[in-house]
């Protein structure tokens, strides 16, 4: 049997709830709670509702609008905060305990995405995410730098992808903590000192490779350091940036020479395949075969016509001189003679030379493309060289048979009467009493004795 002790004071339902509130209202006061904003609604007149809550536990909170309005930060589902304000009872319906919110302050990762907003904003005005600063990555680095922990699965992502795809490159890795206080500074360390680096010994590397994993906003938040991201934008070397997930985005990650979305994309970017390369190289050789090939078919097909129609135009201008030699031939003294036929011989030898220059030069340009030994260059080229100097030979002989010397040596002489002038007939010797005659091996003064 129970017994109830009789001098315990006795209430009625709203008697015990204005105590309650009046003992909690006066007990808290004004208080400060950090939680996560959950079941956000704001109704028509503009009051605002909400929970904050941890893990299970949860508070109801107001908002009025007066000081909705008034407030820096507002209230986003999700959001982490510190709501300031005064707790306070409700009893009509069902009892209980709210706070009625009077300042809102980011925390945890919402106070980090404010933190990072503001510095995003600051670096956008000063351009350094600019792409006007980004350095082009070599396409095959010599030597790379691997800024990442040794602990990780990261590291031994970005080795297998080095020895799957077999690119010789040296690589050497610095281990660094990629989360917490020490993370900036100690990453902003290794970037400056890769960049002093100046040793016969130890290679300055042409990209350095800064990496680590998924994780929360926090465990991230080392690389939205103003530290390191000065860092990465004054390294003359290119930096490469893989951190975290492909969603993640750091201020690293926009600084950075080039962003991966992955440690494994970001190995795979710097590392070529080796098969790759080489089946480049032979499609390479291959173009430049065809390319050779198909200049030498051009060339050789610009020469045949270039022979054809030095030929024509030989034989032509032959007719044509001959032509002409027989028509004034009595009107041209020995030495004009001469001089006309040694200035036709020396353009004639000029325009010779000039044809076998560039024969030659256009074998030795291709001859400049050519990455081996082609034996169907070197035939080309021979049976050029053979056929222009041929051709020259043959001109040179025309030239020769047009000498009129020549024509002396087959028997013709040359009368030319005492004052030096030719005579070309029988009745232009019967006005003359004395005469020349010349021949190829000298002359002959003669008298001539009327009939």
């Amino acid at each position: 049997m129970f017994f109830v002790n009789e001098n315990i004071p006795e209430f009625s339902v709203s008697e015990i709830s204005n105590e309650i509130k009046k003992s909690l209202e006066e007990g808290f006061g004004y208080v400060r709670i950090k939680g996560e904003i959950s079941g956000l609604k704001i109704s028509k007149n503009g009051i605002v509702y909400l929970s904050l809550k941890e893990e299970k536990d949860l508070i109801n909170a107001i908002i009025w609008p007066d000081r909705y309005r008034n407030l820096d930060v507002k209230p986003e589902e999700g959001l982490e905060v510190i709501a300031s304000g005064k707790i306070t009872t409700y009893s009509k319906g069902i009892s209980t305990y709210q706070i009625h919110i009077e300042n809102i302050e980011l925390a945890g990762e919402g106070l980090l995405k404010a933190k990072f907003e503001k510095l995003k904003k600051q670096l956008l005005a000063e351009g350094i995410f600019d792409e006007v600063h980004k350095q082009i990555l070599p396409k095959y680095p010599k030597s790379v730098a691997i800024v990442t922990s040794l602990t990780g699965s990261v590291i031994r992502d970005i080795l297998k992808v080095f020895n799957d795809n077999g690119y010789p490159s040296d690589i050497f890795i610095v281990d660094v903590p990629v989360q917490g206080e020490k993370c900036p500074i100690e990453i902003s360390e290794v970037i400056e000192r890769l960049n002093d680096l100046n040793s016969n010994k130890i290679r300055k590397p042409d990209i350095i490779l800064v990496a680590r994993g998924g994780g929360s906003y926090e465990d991230l938040w080392g690389f939205n350091d103003e530290i390191l991201v000065r860092s990465v934008f004054n390294s003359g070397i290119p930096i490469v940036s893989a951190i975290g997930h492909e969603t993640d985005e750091s201020l690293t990650d926009l600084v950075a020479d080039f962003r991966a979305a992955t440690p494994t994309a970001a190995a795979n970017k710097i590392f070529p395949k080796i098969d790759e390369i080489y089946s480049n190289i032979n499609s390479y050789q291959n173009r430049l075969n065809l390319f050779m090939h198909d200049e030498i078919k051009k060339s050789w097909l610009k020469l045949k016509y270039l022979k054809k129609s030095f030929s024509m135009i030989g034989t032509s201008s032959f007719q044509e001189r001959l032509l002409t030699f027989k028509g004034i031939f009595g009107r041209l003294s020995k030495k004009s003679l001469e001089d006309n036929i040694d200035k036709k011989n020396s353009k004639l030898n000029y325009s010779g030379n000039l044809l076998l220059l560039r024969a030659d030069n256009i074998i030795s340009t291709k001859d400049n493309h050519r990455i081996s030994g082609s034996t169907t260059l070197d035939f080309y080229s021979k049976n050029m060289i053979t056929e222009k100097k041929n051709a020259v030979q043959s001109m040179l002989r025309l030239l020769e048979s047009m000498d009129y010397k020549n024509i002396l040596n087959r028997g013709y002489t040359v009368i030319k009467s005492s004052d030096d002038k030719i005579i070309t007939s029988a009745k232009g010797a019967d006005e003359h009493q004395s005469m020349r005659i010349i021949f190829s091996d000298g002359d002959l003064d003669v008298t001539h004795s009327k009939k």
